[in-house]
């Protein structure tokens, strides 16, 4: 094999990989039993293929290091704009609050906005951009994007057909199609990307408008396909960014490039009735159901922007519904902006904060802290908004650089829209048109895998067709450089062993958490905890499997603790070192934290001298974690009047009530600590006030009924049980009747009351 055949060999195999990545990421899923992680798969592939790209590359700069160098020069400033994105990552992540997180990504199969990610979507960036020869290779990209946006969509459509057959793809809302994606919202992201450059592909490759008949309409058939699924996923964001995307796409090419009007609009509108027709297809369900749904979430667009303010206490609330959802993560990115608080004991100075961001991956950290009041715990993992996000995680630096990044290709374009031929003029504008798209669809939601992937093959296309070919030819062995060319290989090389010995270390866990969750689910709970260890040996920093480890344990822990309690005993030390061991290595996981705060209090129970004050110190870090949440501060009121701490318990039950007030909530619990609180200092109206306050809001948040689900029902059942024991020397009649009204509801719900024998 000759020099040149051994050039073109590792070009076309880094082609390969490249397309292959394209091809295969957005239909890679895996149900919880294989892989625990249903985007584990897509995420795996994305670094796998990008280490084997990392080594092609290392190759490739050893047999045509000059030739690297004058292609980089060709477009050096779209080339730094997409690195110095990457930079940001890896300084942030250098900085972050959880820096192994931020590097490697906070849980592997679920982290998009990590140093590594972004590492392998730039690597694939370059690799398209280096191995560019002529438009065939940009064709095979489009051809490949549309294949698997097709395939994706085909089993989209299946499950809207048959959703009974096809429920294994389904993950997360079971009223909307989520092909492989496992999110409607991934799902309709990916396509509004993939539609949008079929479109292309075939207007400029395929010659559509030159064909008639049946080589005319099979192409706009498949697109109908596309844009079918698209419907489906009654995903408005996406569907919103779709319309104005290929609007400009559809007038830029009436204006430069349409030999019949007629034609052109037939090929834009026929698509759109092909996909009505599809979607009216009668499926197992009410044929009905997705028309109906679309139209409601259409027609709620206007009311999901409308945000309630309490103008008296300035507290943000919203109603639970998916903008007002956005509008909550907007409002605390907001504030995190303007203080950047820290965490917990985390001392790093507002102004590091401001220039490097708290690190990629870990928005879900600092969302609770400055979340708008509310009950429930809701975590969120990104600000569903692109800007927003990526100031918090990246600061100054990322958001810079972002900045600059879109600068950048709106400038290096400028030049194509005066020269060359009106189809590369179309090309570019469409480009831009996706791009544009794509920043409004970010605008609301949130990137993953599979979309980055396609947007980062739209960046190099645009870098392919804005390159100058008449730059300085340079000659590296000219150079004085010529010597680091080894070196700098064999540096490649190196980072490719190191990501890869992560990647396979994480495949290796991910499958022995998949075998622990189908071993645990059939039954066999000694054969899962011992596959559910050998995965944390291999990946010890992911929540999920020292969470799965920790339900198992403490659910052992409390059948023996009913049947033997030395052997019970004998658990909690050895959940509590595990715990505090992760606690380590991921300080600010919430499940962590609420885990520890549980065992503390077992051990507290047993040991009151060693654990009280840790466990009251875990308490108040539980809810320092996440203060703005309703939940976390009424335990902690509950725990210390249990312990003894009267007034610190008053005064943080007293906290609770505010917090409930200004959001509008209602505070069954904490009213009943308080009143408790006041019952034991002897404050007799005090205490009366407090617990038919918090009978009154128990009876609103239950909506005047005995409704055992509810969190406040208990409380409603234990003031009345505290009013007849106040009332037990003041007048035994109302005392009575207090108990036997709260013997009934208990009654009525099996809940077990711990009564005097004298009231029953």
């Amino acid at each position: 094999m000759n020099f040149k055949n051994l050039i073109k060999y590792n070009n076309k195999i880094i082609e390969g990989v490249y397309l292959f990545a394209i091809l295969i990421i957005p239909l890679a899923f895996s149900p919880e039993e294989i892989f625990g992680f249903y985007q584990f798969p897509k995420e795996f592939l994305l670094h796998f293929s990008s280490n084997i790209l990392i080594i092609l590359i290392g190759i490739k700069i050893i047999l045509e290091p000059s030739q690297i160098i004058n292609k980089i020069n060709s477009n050096k400033l779209a080339i730094s704009s997409v690195f110095l994105l990457l930079f940001s990552y890896l300084i942030s992540s250098f900085f972050s609050v959880n820096k192994l997180g931020s590097f490697f990504g906070r849980e592997y199969g679920m982290s998009s906005n990590s140093f590594q990610t972004y590492l392998a979507l730039s690597i694939i960036f370059i690799s398209v951009f280096l191995t560019y020869e002529n438009n065939k290779n940009i064709f095979r990209m489009l051809r490949t994007i549309l294949i698997s946006t097709t395939l994706i969509s085909i089993v989209g459509l299946l499950q809207f057909i048959a959703p009974n057959i096809f429920e294994t793809f389904t993950f997360y809302h079971q009223d909307r199609i989520v092909s492989t994606l496992g999110n409607p919202i991934y799902f309709g992201s990916v396509l509004m990307l993939g539609i949008q450059l079929s479109f292309i592909y075939y207007l400029l490759s395929y010659k559509i408008e030159e064909r008639s008949g049946f080589r005319f309409l099979y192409p706009l058939v498949i697109i109908s396909v596309q844009i079918s699924a698209l419907i489906l996923t009654l995903s408005r964001g996406p569907l919103i960014s779709f319309i104005i995307g290929i609007s400009i796409i559809f007038f830029s090419y009436i204006f430069m490039c349409s030999k019949s009007i007629k034609k052109t609009i037939i090929i834009f509108l026929f698509p759109i009735f092909i996909s009505l027709a599809i979607i009216s297809i009668p499926t197992a369900e009410d044929d009905n159901e997705y028309f109906d749904a679309l139209v409601e979430r259409s027609g709620s667009l206007s009311k999901d922007l409308e945000l309630s303010i309490d103008i008296e206490s300035g507290t943000e609330f919203l109603s639970p519904n998916s903008f007002n959802y956005r509008g909550e993560n907007w409002i605390g990115a907001y504030k995190l902006i303007k203080s950047w608080p820290t965490i917990l004991d985390n001392s790093s100075s507002e102004i590091k904060r401001l220039f490097f961001g708290y690190g990629p991956d870990m928005y879900i950290y600092v969302y609770p802290i400055t979340v708008p009041i509310q009950e429930r715990i809701v975590i969120s993992s990104n600000a569903h908004n692109i800007f927003l996000n990526i100031f918090i995680e990246n600061g100054l630096l990322g958001i810079s650089a972002l900045i600059f990044l879109i600068i950048t290709f709106l400038y290096i374009s400028r030049l194509k829209l005066f020269i060359g031929s009106k189809e590369e003029k179309f090309f570019i504008i469409a480009l831009l048109a996706i791009l544009f798209s794509r920043i409004i669809e970010q605008l609301v939601g949130l990137a993953v895998i599979s979309d980055l992937v396609f947007t980062y093959c739209i960046l190099a296309i645009i870098s392919i067709k804005t390159s100058h070919s008449n730059e300085l030819k340079f000659n590296i062995f000219n150079s004085n450089i010529k010597n680091l060319i080894p070196i700098f290989s064999i540096f490649l090389i190196s980072i490719s062993v190191f990501f890869s010995a992560n990647n396979f270390n994480k495949f290796i866990s991910s499958i022995n958490l998949g075998n622990g969750l189908r071993e645990i689910n059939n039954g066999d709970i000694e054969a899962g905890i011992k596959s559910l260890e050998r995965a944390s040996r291999s990946n010890n920093r992911s929540e999920i499997i020292e969470t799965e480890l920790f339900k198992i344990s403490y659910k052992i822990y409390q059948v023996e603790n009913k049947n033997d309690s030395i052997a019970a005993s004998a658990l909690l030390p050895l959940m509590y070192e595990r715990l505090i061991s992760f606690e380590g290595r991921s300080p600010y996981s919430f499940n962590t934290q609420l885990f520890i705060t549980n065992i503390t209090w077992e051990m507290s129970k047993r040991n009151p001298e060693l654990f009280r004050d840790e466990s009251i110190g875990r308490y108040i870090r539980l809810r320092n974690l996440m203060p703005q949440y309703l939940g976390p501060q009424e335990v902690l009121s509950n725990i210390l009047v249990a312990v003894g701490e009267i007034e610190l318990g008053k005064n943080e039950a007293e906290i609770g009530i505010k917090m409930s007030d200004s959001a509008g909530l209602t505070s069954a619990q904490s009213w009943w600590v308080k009143g408790e609180a006041e019952r034991v200092q002897n404050n007799i109206q005090s205490a009366i006030d407090s617990f038919g306050n918090s009978i009154d809001e128990a009876s609103i948040s239950t909506n005047l009924e005995y409704d055992k689900e509810h969190r406040d029902f208990a409380f409603m059942v234990l003031s009345y049980q505290s009013m007849g024991l106040i009332y037990e020397n003041i007048d035994i009649n109302k005392a009575i009747e207090y108990i036997q009204e709260a013997v009934k509801i208990a009654y009525n719900t099996g809940n077990v009351l711990l009564l005097e024998p004298r009231f029953r």
